[in-house]
């Protein structure tokens, strides 16, 4: 199977998490992959026609436009590796200010006519092309990777996670009376404790399953990098309500105090903007 590795506006991240995979990955590359392209393991200049396209990374200039469309049109099979392909993740916090004032907050000492041509947004890349398979995480975990690989590979639907952080992480759920909400570094976190009802902001109750819950079982609140459950993604739901209905119930503290609070930190929903198209394309897709 010839498989092309391509990266659109991103961090490299989930490609170093494909690399992390180590002995696993070896196995897959070595047994029924052929990279023909990769720009960060091979020097290639043109994009060939191939089996399997993963591609990480979001669509911010039109060179990544011109990009994802050409993979697509070359690979029988495409790949969406990482939130901010998947989802639009980190990079999409952009999104909250007009590309002019990012501009001129960012550039203001530059020749901005010499940047590359940027979209008017961060976009998911499934705005553009369609896509075969989802697999969301800031970065995705590289055991995720290689099972969906090696499903692919062996002609078999890949396992999809369909529910909730909370049911990886085992921390006792209760109902507790805090009167304000904390950051992760205000205090120590207990151990045995849902983070939610020690008051923190941790998302884990809105977030798909199956990364195995690495974050909160350390100590650290989930993030979201793995975008919504089914359960929010094919409904139209209100997320910020959605939490902070959550969040009330296991502390007690007023929704509207909640509220302020998650609206003065955008960066809580950075791994939640996903698009209409995703919403009606990504079906049964999502691993």
């Amino acid at each position: 199977m010839k498989v092309s590795i391509v990266s659109l506006t991103c961090c490299a991240g989930c490609v170093s998490s494909l690399l992390n995979a180590s002995d696993a990955l070896f196995e897959v590359l070595f047994g029924d992959f052929e990279i023909v392209y990769s720009p960060t393991f091979v020097d290639l200049k043109e994009v060939p026609e191939v089996d399997l396209a993963i591609v990480e990374g979001g669509v911010r200039t039109e060179a990544d436009e011109k990009l994802i469309r050409e993979v697509r049109a070359k690979s029988k099979i495409l790949v969406a590796l990482g939130i901010c392909a998947t989802h639009g993740g980190v990079t999409s916090l952009g999104n909250v200010t007009s590309l002019k004032k990012l501009l001129e907050k960012e550039y203001f000492l530059l020749d901005t006519s010499k940047l590359p041509e940027l979209e008017d947004l961060m976009y998911p890349i499934c705005n553009f092309v369609d896509i075969d398979y989802y697999i969301p995480g800031c970065p995705p975990m590289p055991f995720l990777i290689v099972h969906t690989l090696k499903s692919i590979v062996s002609g078999k639907p890949p396992v999809r996670h369909q529910s909730v952080v909370c049911t990886e992480c085992h921390r006792k759920i209760i109902a507790a009376k805090l009167d304000r909400l904390y950051g992760i570094y205000e205090k120590e976190a207990d151990p045995v404790l849902c983070l939610v009802s020690q008051g923190f902001i941790c998302l884990g109750s809105m977030t798909r399953e199956g990364c195995g819950a690495p974050c909160p079982r350390a100590g650290f609140t989930c993030f979201g990098c793995r975008g919504p459950p089914d359960s929010l993604m094919y409904r139209s739901r209100d997320m910020y309500a959605f939490l902070i209905k959550v969040i009330s119930r296991r502390t007690s503290i007023p929704e509207e105090t909640i509220r302020g609070e998650l609206y003065r930190n955008p960066f809580i929903f950075h791994t939640f903007i996903f698009s209409k198209f995703e919403r009606s394309k990504a079906r049964e897709r999502v691993i």
